[in-house]
């Protein structure tokens, strides 16, 4: 049972620590990916909405301080808000940032962007439809695309699954009789 542990606990580790296909693909470059994207009032009359999100490295889930999220929006009629970088005050990867908008249907767009990070990244972008009413509430967000780490929680299921089967495996192999012996002489 002690030799399962480990070769459950060494598979485990290789498969956190060596790198795979998926940051294979990205050429060393981190592959930001908004999540968390949340609107509320702003203070103040007329002042917009606040827009808050996390940014993380899609292949690792870790947070990506150092880099930004520009917000833009469309409302009624066409009309444009923003461009607005958001801030990480903290370096913990979430971003913040006023968008000045007024009531209406506004479709905002989130977009994950180099930033000041001198590590290499790809960006990606994210929408949401959000209603503001009269008074400045947010009356409704749906947030669209750039996925919700779906693909993280795929492979990390299926790191779970070969590992428990590779478990069963071998907690399932019984052992082997030793070989029958015939006395010398004997024939079958």
């Amino acid at each position: 049972m002690t030799r399962v542990v480990a070769a459950a606990g060494l598979a485990l580790a290789l498969l956190l620590t060596v790198p795979g296909a998926a940051s294979a693909h990205n050429a060393g470059r981190i592959e930001l990916l908004v999540t968390d994207l949340h609107f509320s009032r702003g203070s103040g009359a007329g002042q917009g909405i606040v827009v808050n999100g996390d940014l993380i490295d899609r292949d690792s889930g870790a947070s990506a301080a150092g880099f930004a999220i520009v917000v833009s929006a469309t409302g009624p009629g066409g009309s444009p808000a923003g461009p607005v970088t958001m801030t990480d005050r903290r370096g913990t990867g979430h971003y913040e940032g006023l968008l000045p908008v007024g009531p209406g249907s506004w479709t905002v767009t989130a977009t994950a962007e180099q930033g000041t990070s001198a590590l290499p990244a790809l960006g990606s972008t994210r929408t949401a439809e959000v209603k503001v009413d009269a008074n400045g509430e947010v009356s409704r967000a749906q947030v669209h695309g750039g996925g919700s780490n779906v693909g993280l929680w795929l492979a990390l299921a299926a790191a779970a699954a070969v590992l428990a089967a590779g478990v069963v495996m071998v907690m399932g192999r019984k052992a082997a009789p030793p070989p029958a012996t015939r006395p010398a002489g004997q024939r079958i």
